[in-house]
């Protein structure tokens, strides 16, 4: 008996080691390896007045890489391939984890602008973004290489003031704004406010001002100004099952010649989203945009043209998990120059999430 207890106890001890090392090696691979998710969007769009067929696109494939580098900082990128062939590396940053109060961000990202900007295109509440948004800045927000700080102030309630400065950078697709100016002294920067009140135990508004500022390739000025305005409602019980959204924008973009202030492209928009089950939401938004392009706005020669665009869209989503949905969209537009005064199309998108993704903003 005793013979057969101290065989026991030397494997064991034996084999303590290897254990030890397995365990060791397992946990060390498991923080060298990074959270990876993938997220693939489809769609399809029935538009009489656009040039193109009715059959089902691949938009686009987004791969996000996370991970902690070390103590002092966090890697994010989000890869995208786009329909076209073409691949993107849309957001590439690093982010401070130790500094008390303040987080720093550089890297290539996505500007602290407004609400709609901060979006991943999967993560449109409609299939379509507001119009005002490719004429100010950008469909898919402000997206430079650059540095950003946010501080969350001392104030009672939730308050966050953040400021960046960014690449210069001309006039491009993805870059309405004019910031292409080579003069040393030409670095954009960004100052964005943000409160945040809880109304009530299950109700929250936030107010948000933006200012986006550089100097163009003409030597003047040129800037983006927004204000932003969303109250949420989750109720303690069933949040899985009841809640809404009720947000607006308006967004302005303008220049300076001479000290005088030049108001161009400028609009709005304003939705509600509700959520009707565990598995259902609903959602309106109307939206006007003045001086602005867009697709269906063009002449005889189908070059486009500068309008007054009105937009309303209604759609209805189904969502059985966080990883996918497949969404039905009606929009209804009108415009006060080019060819087609009117404008009417159906859309249908799809989603669908595997591996690890974050929580969009908010």
């Amino acid at each position: 008996m005793r013979v057969r207890m101290f065989a026991c106890l030397f494997v064991a001890l034996a084999c303590t080691p290897a254990l030890a090392a397995a365990q060791t090696s397992s946990l060390f691979s498991n923080l060298a390896n990074p959270s990876i998710g993938m997220n693939a969007l489809f769609s399809a769009q029935a538009a009489h007045n656009l040039n193109q067929p009715y059959g089902l696109h691949f938009d686009e494939a987004e791969i996000s890489v996370i991970s902690v580098v070390d103590p002092y900082w966090t890697l994010v990128s989000n890869i995208v391939f786009l329909g076209d062939g073409s691949v993107d590396p849309e957001e590439v940053w690093v982010r401070s984890t130790n500094i008390p109060g303040i987080q720093l961000k550089l890297g290539k990202l996505r500007g602290t602008f407004g609400k709609h900007g901060l979006l991943h295109t999967h993560a449109f509440p409609f299939i379509q973004a507001p119009v005002i948004m490719a004429n100010t800045i950008g469909n898919e927000g402000f997206k430079d290489a650059g540095i950003e700080a946010a501080w969350l102030t001392p104030l009672p309630w939730f308050s966050e003031l953040t400021g960046g400065v960014y690449q210069a950078v001309a006039t491009d697709s993805d870059h309405p704004l004019d910031f292409g100016s080579t003069n040393h002294s030409n670095v954009p920067f960004l100052v964005h406010f943000k409160n945040q009140f809880d109304l009530n135990e299950a109700t929250t508004m936030e107010l948000g001002q933006s200012i986006l500022q550089g100097r163009g390739t003409d030597g003047n000025r040129h800037a983006a100004y927004g204000a932003d305005l969303t109250f949420r409602n989750v109720p303690p019980r069933d949040s899985n099952r009841r809640g809404w959204i009720l947000q607006g924008e308006y967004i302005q973009k303008g220049s300076y010649v001479d000290g005088n202030y030049n108001k161009e492209q400028n609009g709005w928009y304003a939705s509600f989203q509700y959520r009707l089950s565990q598995v259902w939401w609903m959602g309106v938004r109307g939206e006007q945009a003045r001086d602005s392009y867009t697709d269906f706005l063009v002449d005889a020669q189908g070059d486009p043209v500068p309008g007054t665009v009105t937009r309303v869209s209604a759609n209805l989503a189904w969502m059985p998990s966080e990883f996918s949905f497949v969404r039905l969209e009606y929009s209804h537009a009108t415009a006060d120059g080019g060819v087609h005064p009117t404008d009417d199309r159906l859309a249908i998108q799809m989603s669908y999430t595997i591996g690890y993704h974050p929580a969009h903003a908010y």
